[in-house]
């Protein structure tokens, strides 16, 4: 039985088609890109800090399905920048205390990976500030500590923000520079560190402070200055942010926004990536709203108010497409100048190449209830895992192997099993401290 997927019109994808050109001279060979999704496959069985995060075959395996999938960009999932606060067991980690000669070559071959078609590769840095969890279970069962607790990075006197926060993310962009990557993006959103220093959270009294939402940027702006020191623009070597809608509802006007981007695009930062909201509603909305309706989707207001703000800085947005029509709408509305993918992307590595094509015209389909964010996420790493289990040379198409979940059977089995795993989590203490995906035996594939 075929995938389904959602109902589309037949659209002409050539406006998708076309090339992105940064300001320093890098070019993506399409408006469509791969997300940063979790993977959760990193080596976390050694809980040493300078084994843990390490990547292995089975990432080499999973960036090669994307990296022949027809993207013009690829971004990895999130790499810590300090193994003792990371985001989520299983996660990648940059830093000097796990940097090896074996730690380069694996991550040189994601790299490599993910170029296999022409794609730009961008590694996604994090620190989670106190989001950080302080210890994980291994596969075995056998607990490990990492901390005694997360620091107040974003109170601490200038001297620790910047030997540690500063200087690990340009170690880890001189060190991916030289992998092979051609460019990283900050994760500012979801309330992390980086996104504290913008957030009414941050109550310092010192430059990288004050009441006014622009007059906390200059953490970000002494932050590219201190990477472009090491990895010059002039070398093509991309930087760019991660912001989400969420962060700045009911707590900064359109202006302070408006000026927010102003300054991030006069600083040189090469790209955004815009999450925070379904874009086929807004799409929907934004070719009504001049007669029609009312300004009540703040996210639709907030993407406009960044595209309007942006002159050399590249937007793109994640988040809820599902049609061809939508992306191509929102690129000819300007909205946006590219389309990122996630979840559909771990569904379907290849979406690129069929939605340009015209094979579809519409992302799958899954039948997981929209409300039930913790199954569809589980999903997607049984779906990442599952990829990362064969090499691209031993599949006949690079979605062979995944489970269909646009089948409505195959969705309710998983969902039980992932609720039956969530209550074996939850029993444990905390979510997501388990370093490994949940074990799935597919229904059909």
């Amino acid at each position: 039985m075929p995938h389904q997927r959602y109902n589309a019109e037949c659209v002409d994808t050539k406006v998708l088609t076309e090339h992105i050109h940064f300001r320093n001279g890098r070019v993506a060979l399409n408006r469509l890109m791969k997300s940063p999704m979790s993977e959760k496959i990193y080596n976390w069985e050694d809980p040493h800090e300078t084994k843990r995060g390490v990547p292995n075959a089975g990432l080499v395996n999973l960036y090669e399905k994307w990296g022949f999938g027809g993207f013009g960009i690829i971004f990895t999932g999130n790499l810590a920048i300090d193994p003792k606060h990371p985001y989520e067991a299983g996660q990648g980690i940059v830093s000097k205390e796990n940097d090896s000669p074996v730690m380069r070559d694996w991550y040189a071959k994601m790299a490599r990976a993910m170029k296999a078609n022409h794609a730009l590769a961008i590694a996604q840095l994090n620190h989670p500030g106190a989001w950080a969890f302080t210890e994980y279970t291994d596969g075995s069962g056998k607990k490990h500590i990492i901390s005694d607790g997360p620091d107040d990075i974003l109170n601490a006197p200038m001297s620790v923000v910047k030997s540690e926060l500063i200087d690990r993310v340009v170690y880890a962009a001189k060190l991916l520079s030289n992998c092979g990557f051609d460019g990283i993006e900050i994760a500012s959103a979801f309330g992390n560190l980086f996104c504290q220093f913008l957030g009414n959270n941050n109550k310092r009294t010192d430059e990288y402070g004050g009441a006014a939402l622009v007059t906390r940027t200059k953490f970000h702006i002494d932050l590219l200055n201190a990477i472009r020191r090491e990895v010059p623009a002039a070398g093509g070597f991309l930087v760019g942010l991660k912001l989400n809608s969420a962060d700045f509802q009911n707590n900064f006007t359109n202006d302070e926004v408006y000026r927010l981007c102003e300054i991030l695009d006069e600083a040189g930062y090469d790209f955004v990536e815009l999450t925070g909201g379904q874009m086929e509603q807004c799409v929907q909305e934004a070719q009504q709203r001049a007669s029609t309706i009312a300004r009540e989707n703040y996210f639709l207001q907030f993407i406009e108010t960044v595209a309007k703000s942006l002159r050399k800085t590249v937007v793109y947005i994640t988040g809820g497409w599902q049609t061809a029509s939508g992306m191509v709408n929102a690129v000819k509305l300007n909205i946006t100048q590219g389309v990122g993918f996630a979840r559909a992307a771990a569904n379907e590595p290849d979406l690129p190449r069929k939605l340009l094509s015209g094979v579809a015209h519409a992302t799958l389909d899954n039948k997981f209830s929209p409300a039930d964010y913790f199954t569809s996420k589980h999903a997607a790493h049984f779906q990442i895992k599952t990829m990362a289990g064969r090499s691209i040379n031993d599949v006949v198409r690079p979605t062979d192997g995944l489970a269909d979940f646009t089948d409505e059977k195959e969705a309710k089995n998983f969902a039980e099993k992932a609720a039956d795993y969530m209550k074996f989590v939850a029993a444990d203490g905390k979510p997501d401290t388990f370093a490994e995906v949940i074990k799935y035996a597919p229904i059909h594939s």
